[in-house]
C-alpha cells in the first residue's frame, strides 16, 4: 500500500470516527429530550390526578391520603384530629346567574380566603364542586376549633367584587373529631359533611358539630326520602278538600286542595313532615304537577255535576313556582282536565315570590293573562310591605291563621286584621281568613268586611266524596 493509500484511509477512518461521535451525542441529547418529556408529562399527570385544576389545593383523593396519614401518626400518638366541612351557601345561584367560569374564579378567591386564616398544623383540600375540606391537627379542643371556624365565615361572607358587581356568598361548616365521632377516613369525612348539612338546614353561615343524634335523624331523613320517592310511584298520595265560603252570602264558592299521604306501615304522614323533605330533593316539583292536574280533574268533575262556578286554590312552592316549565304545567293541567283557568286559584307564599321578584311578577302576569287567579298566602308573617305589594298581580290576600287565632274583640289582632282587610280593598282584591275555628271569629271578620273564610268552624278538610255530598245538601 502506498504511503498517499494509508493517509486516505486514515482520513476515512478519522472522518468516520467523528461522524460516531456526532451521532452518539445526538442520541444521547435526543434520549436525553424523550426522558425529560416523559418525566414532564408524568408530572403533570401526577398534578392532575394530586390537585384541583381551578385552585390549585389538593383534590379529593389527595386530600384523603392525608387524612389516612394523619390518622395512623394520631393514633400512634394518641391525638385528636379535627374534619371541616366547609360548603358554600346557595352557590348554585353564583353559577346559574354568572356562568361557572366566573364560579370557577369566585371559588379560586374563596379558597385562598380560607386558606390565609388556617392555623399551624392545617391541611386544606377542594373536597369537589363548592366544598372544602380542612383537617386540623394542632390545639385540637371545641374551643380553639370554633377560633379557627368563626374567621372562615368572617373571610368568606366579605363582599366578592366580580365584573364591577358586588355579591355575597356564606358557608355552612360541619366538624367532626377523631376519635369521638369515628375512628375511620370515610366516616370522619361522612360525619363533617352531616354537620355541615344540618348547619345549611338551619339557613346557613353557622357551625354545627358532629353528633350520634344527628346521624340519626340523618339516618331517618334518607329513609323517610325513600319512601317519598315510592310513594309518587305507588300512589300513596290523596287530596283533601277544605271548603271557602263567601262571608255574606255564606255560600261555598270553591275549595282549597290539601294533600295527603297514607303510608302502608306508618299511616298518614302529616304534609308538615314531608314537604320540606320534598322540597329539599326536588321531588316537591314531581308532587306539586301531580297535586295540580288532580284538584283541576276533581273541579272539573264537580262541573260536569252541576256545580259549574265551583273554584279551586292549590299551594305553590317556591321550589316549583321557579321551576322554567312551570307555567307549562299549569296549563297542561287545566287542558287535561278541560278546566277553564278562571276556576283555578294559585296560592305563593311571599318568601316565593320575594326570591326573585322582576321573575315572579312576569310568571304571575302571564299566569293572569292566562286566566287564572293568584293569591298570597299566609300574609302578614313574611316580608309584607305596600312597596312590593302595590306591584304584584295578585286577586287574593290570605290572612295568616296566626292573627285569627286570638281574634276576639279586646285583642290587637283585631287591628291587624281591619288593617289588611282595608289594604286589600285599597288594593282592590279579596281578603279570605283562613283557620276560623270560633263563631266570634267568624263574627268579627263579617263586621270588618272580609269577603272570604275557610276553618274548622266552617268544615275540616274533607274526601272528595264527602265534599261532594256536602254540595248536594246545600
Amino acid at each position: 500500500m502506498t504511503q498517499d493509500n494509508e493517509k486516505s484511509l486514515q482520513d476515512q477512518f478519522l472522518e468516520l470516527k467523528e461522524r460516531l461521535m456526532v451521532s452518539e451525542q445526538y442520541y444521547q441529547s435526543l434520549f436525553s429530550y424523550i426522558n425529560d418529556f416523559v418525566y414532564s408529562i408524568e408530572d403533570k399527570l401526577a398534578e392532575l390526578a394530586n390537585f384541583d385544576h381551578d385552585t390549585g389545593l389538593p383534590n379529593r383523593m389527595r386530600l384523603t391520603r392525608q387524612l389516612e396519614n394523619m390518622l395512623k401518626v394520631a393514633k400512634a400518638k394518641d391525638r385528636q384530629l379535627a374534619v371541616l366541612s366547609i360548603d358554600m351557601d346557595r352557590f348554585k345561584m353564583i353559577n346559574d346567574s354568572l356562568g361557572h367560569f366566573a364560579g370557577d374564579i369566585i371559588l379560586k378567591e374563596l379558597a385562598y380566603r380560607i386558606e390565609k386564616v388556617l392555623p399551624g398544623g392545617a391541611y386544606i383540600g377542594r373536597f369537589g364542586g363548592d366544598k372544602f375540606t380542612v383537617i386540623l391537627s394542632k390545639e385540637v379542643r371545641i374551643e380553639e376549633v370554633m377560633k379557627t371556624c368563626k374567621p372562615i365565615l368572617e373571610e368568606i361572607a366579605k363582599s366578592i367584587i366580580f365584573d364591577d358587581h358586588e355579591y355575597f356568598i356564606t358557608a355552612s361548616i360541619g366538624v367532626s373529631f377523631y376519635p369521638n365521632d369515628g375512628r375511620d377516613v370515610h366516616i370522619l369525612l361522612k360525619n363533617a359533611d352531616v354537620a355541615g348539612n344540618r348547619s345549611k338546614a338551619q339557613g346557613g353561615n353557622r357551625i354545627t358539630f358532629f353528633s350520634t343524634e344527628m346521624n340519626e335523624q340523618v339516618s331517618s331523613r334518607l329513609e323517610m326520602e325513600s319512601y317519598l320517592r315510592r310513594a309518587i310511584q305507588k300512589g300513596e298520595f290523596y287530596l283533601m278538600f277544605q271548603p271557602l265560603i263567601d262571608l255574606h252570602t255564606g255560600r261555598v264558592f270553591g275549595s282549597e286542595a290539601l294533600i295527603r299521604w297514607n303510608h302502608p306501615s306508618l299511616g298518614t304522614i302529616p304534609p308538615a313532615d314531608f314537604i320540606p323533605l320534598a322540597e329539599e330533593t326536588g321531588l316537591i316539583k314531581e308532587i306539586g304537577s301531580w297535586v295540580l292536574k288532580q284538584a283541576c280533574r276533581q273541579n272539573k268533575e264537580w262541573h260536569l255535576l252541576g256545580h259549574e262556578d265551583l273554584s279551586v286554590a292549590v299551594n305553590v312552592s317556591a321550589y316549583q313556582f321557579q321551576q322554567p316549565g312551570f307555567l307549562d304545567d299549569v296549563k297542561n293541567a287545566l287542558a287535561e282536565a278541560d278546566l277553564e283557568p278562571k276556576y283555578l286559584t294559585l296560592e305563593l307564599t311571599e318568601s316565593t315570590m320575594l326570591h326573585n321578584v322582576e321573575y315572579s311578577i312576569s310568571v304571575m302576569k302571564a299566569l293572569q293573562d292566562f286566566g287564572v287567579k293568584v293569591s298570597i298566602d299566609d300574609f302578614g308573617t313574611g316580608y309584607s310591605s305596600l312597596s312590593y305589594l302595590k306591584n304584584l298581580p295578585i286577586n287574593t290576600l290570605k290572612i295568616d291563621r296566626s292573627f285569627i287565632n286570638n281574634l276576639r274583640i279586646d285583642t290587637f289582632d283585631v287591628a291587624i286584621v281591619k288593617a289588611i282587610i282595608t289594604m286589600g280593598q285599597g288594593l282592590e282584591v279579596k281578603v279570605l281568613a283562613e283557620g276560623v275555628e270560633t263563631k266570634e271569629q267568624m263574627d268579627l271578620l263579617k263586621e270588618l268586611n272580609c269577603h272570604y273564610a275557610q276553618g274548622f268552624y266552617i268544615h275540616k278538610p274533607l274526601t272528595s266524596a264527602d265534599f261532594e255530598e256536602g254540595l248536594h245538601t246545600k
